[in-house]
């Protein structure tokens, strides 16, 4: 399989769950934060082949969040990509065509959406 785009990213997970083991203030202040906006951006590497999209917590986050899965996303199940705006990264949002979004920030996130529209399968065949 080959890997078109590996990036180091955060993942926006709605249902990512602190450990209990973190504590304290900070684990309060991050459950907060999640509830708040309903959902926790999580620090892992996105890659993109020509048939997938995959999402993995890297080893920290994975010691900190209860049962964190990780993302595969089929690419003919894409309805589209874009870029948002975001502070100091931009946020690269994956619409499904079943509905819902798989959201995650990155450096040079116009870059990683443009060439991730390109891999889609309705791109490849009307190009």
């Amino acid at each position: 399989m080959t890997i078109f785009i590996k990036k180091l990213c955060n993942a926006f997970i709605t249902d990512a769950v602190v450990n209990r083991r973190l504590g304290g203030a900070a684990g309060r202040s991050v459950e907060a934060i999640g509830a708040a906006i309903g959902g926790l951006w999580v620090g892992g590497i996105v890659t993109v082949s020509a048939d997938a999209l995959d999402w993995v917590p890297n080893l920290m986050n994975k010691a900190v969040h209860d049962d964190l899965q990780p993302v595969h996303i089929l690419l003919r199940e894409v309805r589209s990509v874009r870029r948002e705006f975001g502070i100091l990264t931009g946020i690269v949002v994956v619409e499904l065509e079943e509905g819902g979004e798989f959201r995650f920030r990155c450096f040079n996130a116009r870059s990683v959406a443009e060439n991730m529209s390109d891999l889609l399968p309705s791109q490849v065949m009307s190009a």
